[in-house]
C-alpha cells in the first residue's frame, strides 16, 4: 500500500510537471496547427493565383512582344523608306545646289560671254573705221565688184523667183495629183467607209476638245501661278527680313538658355551629390533602426515569455499544481471558508534560500505538503472534510501539540570540528515565528552538509542518530543508510515556485522598464531618421523641380537650336527662291504665251475639223451627187494637171537658163574678188575682221546658248523645288508617324520590361517560396476563375500568418508525444487508484474477515484455555479479555489468571513459574483450536516446580498424537515424557559429540531382561 502511494505520489508529480509543459505546449500546437491549416490553404490559393497571374502576363507580355516586333518592323521599315525619301530629298537637295551652282556658273560665264563680246564689238568698230579709210584705193574694184555681185544677187533673186514658182507650180501639180487621187478614193469611197471618217473625224475632234480644254485650263493655271509668284516674292521679301531678324533673335535666346543649362546642370550635380550622401546616411539609420526594432522586438517576445510564465506560476500557485489531492482540497475548502484553522502547507509558510532548496526538496519531500492548523479540532474538522467528500488523504501539524526537535548540545559541539558541517536544516530556512515550532519539528535535527563525503563525516560524529542531507540532494539516513542519485528536477516544483514567480516578476518589470526606455530611444531614432527622411524628400523635390526646369529648359535649348536651323536653311531657302522668282515668271510668261499660240491653232483645227465632219455628214447625205460631181471634178483635175505640167516645163527651162546667166556673173565676181585679194596682199586687216566677225558670232551664239541653258536650269530648278516642298511635306508627316510609332514601341517596351520584372518576381518568388518552375504549377494546379477574390484571399491569409507570430512547428509532434505520455500516465494514474480502491476493498474484505475469524477463534481459544489453565495448574479459572472488543483488529488481549487457591489478578503480577505455566496452557490452547504438524519448544517448563513440569511433560504427551514436538529442555520430567532424547557432549576441547536415546523402546527392553 505504501508503495502504491509513492506511485501515486510519483505519477503526480510526473503528470504535474507534464501537465505544465501540456499546456503551453497546446497552445503552441493549436497556433502551429492553425498556420499549417492556412499555410496550405495560402499554398493552394497562392498557387493557383500565382499560375493565373503568370499565365495572362505571360500571354499579354507575349503579345506585347508581338505587338514590339511587328512595330519594330514597321519602325524599322517607315526608317527605311523615310532615309529612302530622305536621301532622295537630299538628292533633290544636291540637285538643287548642283543647278544653282551650274546657273551661278553660267551666269558667270554669261557675264564674261557678255564682256567678251562688248570688247570684241569694240574691235570689231575699230576695224570697220580703219577699213573705211583703207577703202578709197579699193574703191574701183569694190564698185565693179559690187555691180556684178548685184547683178549675180539679182540673177540669183530671178532663179530664186523662178525655183519658187517652180516649185510651187511642182507642189500644185503635186496637190493636183494628191487631189486626183483623192477624188479617185472619193469616187471609190462607200457608205461604210463615211461612216468610219466620221467616227474618226468625230473622235478627233473630241480629242481637240479636250486639248482644248487643257491648254485653257494650263493657260489659267499659268496666270494664277504668275500672279501667285508675283504675292510670293513680296512675302519672301518679308519673309527673308524677318528671318533674318529672327535669327538673331534666336541667336541670343541661345547663349542665355546655354549659359542658364549650364549654371543649373552644376547646381543639380552638386544636389546628387548632397542626395547620394543623405541616402547613404538614411540608409545606415534605416539599419540602426532595424536593428532597434529587431531588439525591440525581441524584448517584446520575451516580455510575452516572462509574462506567460509569470501568469502560469501564478495560476500554478492559484491553483494549487502539484500538491496532493488531499493537500490541495484542503486548501481550496480554506480559500472557500469552508474550513477554519488551516494555516497553509508548510511550503508557503516557509521561505527557503536558492542555494538550499535542492538539500530541502530532499530532506523535506512528502512532508512539505503537511498542513499547518491551529489546534486539534481543525485538524479533526479537515480530516473528517476529506472523509466526507472523498479527497484523499493529509497530515496536519496542529500548533497547540507540535513540539519542536532540537539537536543536542553535545554534538552542536562536535560539529563545530567538522569542516564539511553547514547547518543545522531549521536554522537556514526563514518563516513566521508562530511556525518556527514545526519547523524545528520537522528539520530541527536535520543537518545540512557540503558534500557526501562531508555527510558521512557528519553521520559519524552524531553517532548516526540524525538526518544529514547534502547540497545536491543525497541523504545519510539515521542507523548508516544512504539515499542518493540524479534527481529528475521539475520545470517548476513546490520549493522553487515561489522563488522562481519572484525572480520572473522581477526580470518582468526589469524588461519592461528597459523596453520602456528603449522605446524611448527608438521614438528619438525614428523622429531623426523622419527628419533624415523629410530633408532628404525636400531635397529630392526641389531637385526634382529643378531637374524639371533643367529638362525643359534644355528641350527649350534644343528646340531653339532647331528653330535656329530650320530658320537658317529658311531664309537661305528663301533667298534662293527670290533668286528665282523673277526667272520663274519669265518662263511662266512664255508658258502662258505658248497656251495662247497653242489654243488658237487648236481652235483652228477644231473650225477646219468641224467643217470636215460637216462635209463628211452631208457627203453621206448626198453620196450619189457627189458622186457624179467628184467624177467630173476628176476629170477637170486631170485636165488641169495636163495643163500644170506644161506650165511646169515651161519654167524648167527658163531655170535653166537663168542658173546659165547666174555662173557667169559668179565667175566674174570671182575675178573681182581675186583682184581684190592681189591688190589687198599689203593690209592683211580684212582677215581680222573676219576672224573677229567669227567670233563675235560665236560668242553670240553662246550667249544665246548659255541664256537657254539658264532657262532650262531655272525651270528644272522650279521643279524641282516643287517636288521637293511635296516631299518635304510628306516627309514631315511621315517623320510624326515615325516619332508616334517610336514613342508607341518605347511605351510598349516600357509596359513589356515591367511584365517581364513583375513576371520574373513571380517565378523567383515561386521557387524561392514552393520550389516549383512554372511548368510543374501548371501541371499540378489549375487557374483560378476568380482571380480578384482570391488575390484577396492570399493578403487575408497573409496577414492571419503574420499575426499569429513566431510558430513552433515541432510543438505538434512534441504535444502529441507529452499528450501521450500525459494519457499513458494519466491510465495508469486511474490503474493505481483503482489498484488502490481495490487494495482498499481487499483490505476491508480482510479486515472483516479476520475480525469475523478472530472473533471466532478468539472465543474458541479463549474457551479452550480456560479449561487447560485448570488441567495445568489442577484447578483454578483463567481468561481472556480483549481490550478493545469494539476494534477488534487493534485490541489487545488481557490474561487474567486465579491459581488455586489464589485471587484472580493480571498475568504481569503472577510468580514466573505461574506466567510460564499460563502461556503455556495458552499455547496449548492454540494448539487445541488450530492443530500444526510441528512445534518446536525452547525451555519453556525451565520456571516450572517439579510437579507442574511433570503435569507439563504428561499434557505434551497427550498432544504429540497430532502434533510431534521438538523440546529442549533441561529438566528432568520433561525427559522422561520424551520419546526420544538428543544430546550434545564435549569429552574434548572443541569436539562436540551427539548422542540420541529412544526411550519408547526402553519398555520392550526392560520385559525383555
Amino acid at each position: 500500500m505504501v508503495e502504491t502511494e509513492e506511485n501515486l505520489n510519483r505519477v503526480e508529480d510526473i503528470l504535474h510537471e507534464i501537465n505544465q509543459q501540456r499546456e503551453p505546449l497546446l497552445e503552441q500546437a493549436t497556433v502551429a496547427k492553425d498556420y499549417l491549416a492556412k499555410k496550405k490553404a495560402l499554398m493552394t490559393v497562392e498557387k493557383s493565383v500565382l499560375h493565373t497571374e503568370i499565365d495572362r502576363m505571360l500571354t499579354e507580355w507575349r503579345a506585347q512582344l508581338a505587338k514590339i516586333d511587328q512595330l519594330k518592323d514597321h519602325v524599322i521599315q517607315a526608317q527605311l523608306e523615310l532615309d529612302q525619301k530622305e536621301q532622295k530629298n537630299d538628292d533633290i537637295h544636291a540637285q538643287l545646289d548642283h543647278i544653282d551652282e551650274e546657273v551661278q556658273s553660267f551666269q558667270t560665264s554669261l557675264l564674261e560671254v557678255t564682256e567678251t563680246l562688248e570688247k570684241q564689238s569694240g574691235e570689231q568698230k575699230l576695224l570697220l573705221e580703219r577699213e573705211r579709210h583703207a577703202q578709197a584705193s579699193l574703191d574701183k574694184i569694190v564698185e565693179d565688184k559690187e555691180k556684178n555681185e548685184q547683178a549675180l544677187t539679182d540673177e540669183r533673186k530671178r532663179r530664186q523667183s523662178l525655183e519658187t514658182t517652180y516649185s510651187t507650180m511642182l507642189e500644185s501639180v503635186q496637190d493636183l495629183k494628191i487631189k486626183i487621187a483623192h477624188m479617185k478614193e472619193k469616187l471609190a469611197v462607200s457608205v461604210d467607209d463615211l461612216d468610219r471618217q466620221l467616227a474618226d473625224k468625230k473622235s478627233d475632234y473630241i480629242e481637240l476638245l479636250n486639248e482644248e480644254a487643257r491648254l485653257k485650263h494650263a493657260r489659267d493655271s499659268y496666270e494664277k501661278d504668275y500672279h501667285n509668284l508675283s504675292n510670293k516674292e513680296l512675302d519672301f521679301k518679308a519673309q527673308v527680313n524677318d528671318k533674318k531678324s529672327l535669327c538673331a533673335e534666336l541667336n541670343d535666346e541661345l547663349k542665355e538658355l546655354t549659359q542658364e543649362t549650364a549654371a543649373l546642370g552644376e547646381t543639380l550635380e552638386r544636389q546628387n551629390k548632397d542626395v547620394s550622401a543623405l541616402k547613404s546616411k538614411l540608409d545606415e539609420e534605416s539599419a540602426r533602426l532595424q536593428d532597434m526594432y529587431d531588439k525591440r522586438r525581441h524584448a517584446e517576445r520575451q516580455i510575452d515569455q516572462l509574462e506567460s510564465k509569470k501568469d502560469m506560476l501564478e495560476e500554478l500557485k492559484e491553483s494549487f499544481q502539484g500538491f496532493y489531492q488531499g493537500v490541495k482540497a484542503v486548501l481550496k475548502a480554506r480559500d472557500k471558508n469552508a474550513l477554519t484553522g488551516i494555516h497553509g502547507a508548510v511550503i508557503e509558510l516557509i521561505d527557503i534560500p536558492r542555494d538550499y532548496q535542492m538539500a530541502m526538496e530532499s530532506a523535506m519531500s512528502a512532508q512539505s505538503q503537511h498542513v499547518i492548523v491551529s489546534d486539534e479540532k481543525a485538524a479533526r474538522e479537515a480530516i473528517q472534510y476529506l472523509k466526507t467528500h472523498n479527497q484523499g488523504r493529509a497530515t496536519f501539524y496542529p500548533l497547540t501539540t507540535i513540539k519542536p526537535r532540537v539537536l543536542p548540545h553535545v554534538y552542536k559541539e562536535r560539529l563545530q570540528h567538522e569542516p564539511g558541517f553547514i547547518a543545522v536544516a531549521s536554522d537556514v530556512i526563514h518563516t513566521s515565528e508562530p511556525y518556527r515550532p514545526v519547523l524545528q519539528y520537522l528539520l530541527g535535527q536535520t543537518l545540512i552538509a557540503k558534500t557526501l563525503k562531508d555527510a558521512n563525516s557528519i553521520a559519524t560524529a552524531v553517532d548516526r542518530k540524525f538526518r544529514v542531507v547534502t547540497l545536491d540532494g543525497d541523504l545519510v539516513n539515521p542507523g548508516g543508510s544512504m539515499t542518493g542519485g540524479a534527481m529528475k528536477r521539475q520545470q517548476s516544483s513546490l520549493f522553487s515556485r515561489e522563488t522562481e514567480l519572484k525572480q520572473v516578476t522581477e526580470k518582468l518589470h526589469a524588461f519592461v522598464t528597459r523596453t520602456d526606455a528603449y522605446m524611448d530611444s527608438i521614438k528619438a531614432k525614428e523622429k531623426a531618421y523622419q527628419a533624415l527622411k523629410e530633408e532628404l524628400q525636400s531635397l529630392e523635390e526641389t531637385m526634382s523641380e529643378q531637374k524639371a526646369h533643367f529638362n525643359a529648359l534644355e528641350d527649350v535649348r534644343k528646340a531653339k537650336v532647331l528653330e535656329l536651323k530650320h530658320q537658317e536653311e529658311s531664309y537661305h531657302y528663301n533667298e534662293r527662291l527670290l533668286q528665282t522668282f523673277n526667272d520663274d515668271q519669265n518662263q511662266l510668261k512664255n508658258k502662258q504665251e505658248q497656251s495662247e499660240e497653242k489654243l488658237t491653232k487648236t481652235k483652228a483645227q477644231l473650225d477646219a475639223l468641224k467643217e470636215a465632219i460637216d462635209q463628211l455628214e452631208e457627203e453621206k447625205e448626198h453620196h450619189e451627187a457627189y458622186k457624179k460631181q467628184y467624177d467630173q471634178q476628176w476629170q477637170q483635175l486631170k485636165i488641169d494637171y495636163a495643163e500644170q505640167m506644161k506650165a511646169l516645163e515651161y519654167q524648167l527651162e527658163k531655170l535653166t537658163a537663168v542658173k546659165a546667166r547666174e555662173q557667169e556673173l559668179l565667175e566674174t565676181v570671182q575675178q573681182l574678188t581675186d583682184a581684190y585679194d592681189l591688190h589687198k596682199d599689203e593690209d592683211k586687216h580684212q582677215a581680222a575682221k573676219q576672224a573677229l566677225a567669227q567670233t563675235l558670232k560665236t560668242l553670240e551664239e553662246e550667249k544665246q546658248t548659255l541664256l537657254q541653258t539658264i532657262q532650262q536650269k531655272r525651270e528644272q530648278r522650279l521643279n524641282l523645288q516643287t517636288t521637293l516642298e511635296t516631299k518635304e511635306a510628306e516627309l514631315k508627316t511621315e517623320r510624326h508617324q515615325l516619332t508616334a510609332k517610336k514613342e508607341e514601341q518605347n511605351r510598349l517596351e516600357v509596359k513589356a520590361n515591367r511584365l517581364d520584372v513583375e513576371l520574373e518576381n513571380r517565378l523567383n518568388y515561386l521557387q524561392e517560396t514552393y520550389e516549383m518552375s512554372f511548368e510543374r504549377l501548371q501541371q499540378e494546379t489549375d487557374k483560378t476563375e476568380t482571380l480578384a477574390e482570391d488575390q484577396m484571399k492570399v493578403k487575408l491569409l497573409k496577414r492571419d500568418i503574420d499575426e499569429l507570430g513566431v510558430v513552433n512547428l515541432g510543438a505538434i509532434d512534441e504535444y502529441d508525444r507529452i499528450n501521450e505520455r500525459f494519457e499513458f500516465l494519466t491510465n495508469q494514474e486511474q490503474d493505481l487508484l483503482e489498484a488502490k480502491e481495490t487494495l482498499y476493498d481487499v483490505i476491508f474484505e480482510m479486515d472483516t474477515e479476520m475480525e469475523k475469524r478472530f472473533d471466532k477463534t478468539f472465543s474458541q481459544i479463549k474457551s479452550a484455555f480456560s479449561e487447560v489453565f485448570q488441567q495445568l495448574f489442577g484447578g483454578g479459572h483463567a481468561e481472556l479479555k480483549l481490550t478493545n472488543p469494539d476494534d477488534l483488529l487493534e485490541t489487545g488481549v488481557e490474561i487474567k489468571a486465579q491459581p488455586p487457591g489464589k485471587k484472580a489478578q493480571q498475568l504481569a503480577l503472577l510468580s514466573g513459574g505461574e506466567r510460564a505455566l499460563t502461556a503455556i496452557a495458552l499455547l496449548f490452547s492454540i494448539l487445541r483450536v488450530r492443530p500444526v504438524p510441528f512445534c518446536v519448544l525452547d525451555e519453556v517448563e525451565a520456571a516450572l516446580d517439579e510437579a507442574n513440569v511433570e503435569r507439563f511433560s504428561r499434557y505434551l504427551k497427550d498432544y504429540s498424537q497430532e502434533t510431534q514436538f521438538i523440546v529442549i529442555t533441561h529438566r528432568k520430567g520433561t525427559m522422561e515424557g520424551a520419546d526420544v532424547l538428543y544430546g550434545v557432549t564435549m569429552q574434548e576441547s572443541g569436539v562436540s559429540r551427539f548422542v540420541s536415546v529412544k526411550l519408547e523402546e526402553t519398555a520392550a527392553i526392560l520385559n525383555e531382561a
